[in-house]
């Protein structure tokens, strides 16, 4: 197999890793969310505004709580695109391009500030 064809196929399989996360994570996130939407309509509650902190989310969640479940389901959707950047980054070290590491990191940084200067 040339170099370039061993390139491409590392790059289709990053890629669809990438896929199968993004895919995951969402999925995850609907479910919850819907999950707890179901728990909110069923007992006639009003829909929650506010975000749990994450030990309460979980607790509630446990309990089959509706603002828990909806809280975590938020907190995953958040966090996806996060386990994004941080599987390329570990990809990227693996094939020891440095350069791409660096870049990724880069990113993931400006993501942590977005939630801090976000207030989140």
């Amino acid at each position: 197999m040339s170099a370039r064809h061993e390139i491409q196929a590392r790059t289709r399989l990053v890629n669809a890793t990438v896929q199968r996360v993004l895919v995951a994570g969402l999925t995850v996130a609907a479910v919850l969310m819907l999950a707890g939407l179901a728990v909110v309509l069923a007992g006639h509650l009003a829909v929650p505004h506010d975000v749990l902190k994450l030990a309460p989310a979980l607790r509630r969640a446990v309990r089959m709580q509706g603002d828990g479940l909806l809280t975590l389901g938020l907190l995953m959707l958040i966090l996806t695109p996060f386990l994004r950047v941080v599987g390329t980054a570990l990809v990227f070290a693996w094939e020891r391009d440095w350069r791409y590491v660096a870049i990724t990191l880069i990113v993931l940084a400006v993501m942590i500030a977005g939630l801090f200067i976000g207030g989140a």
